[in-house]
């Protein structure tokens, strides 16, 4: 059986700093998130009314076949955006626990000098 090693020392981990990255992470993956679903939300209600109307008018076909192509122009613009917010997030969480880590270093080495 496999046992994982004590704390050392020499190692002094806080879980603050890691918390506040998460959290700061997680605030931002759930803004980009909402703004994605509010963009979405809002084009299906655009095209349910125009939809409702064109019934009237007898054009519900071609409103439907506007839809679906607008929809497949849009798609890899929103796959697009999705991914630059993912990969803005990643970066930012990299930065985050870059810092977390030289916080650590630093408390390490002043731990041992003093």
């Amino acid at each position: 059986m496999t046992y994982l090693p004590s704390p050392s020392a020499t190692f002094n981990f806080t879980l603050a700093p890691v918390f506040r990255a998460g959290a700061l992470i997680q605030d931002e993956t759930f803004a980009a998130s909402a703004t994605i679903t509010a963009d979405l939300t809002l084009r299906c209600f655009e095209f349910l009314a125009r939809l409702v109307c064109s019934v009237d008018h007898g054009d519900a076909v071609e409103v439907l076949s506007d839809f679906v192509e607008t929809e497949l122009e849009e798609y890899p613009k929103e796959v697009a955006r999705l991914c630059e917010a993912g990969s803005r997030t990643l970066s930012h969480a990299a930065e985050l626990c870059r810092d977390v880590a030289a916080g650590q270093v630093s408390e390490a080495e002043a731990e041992t000098v003093v």
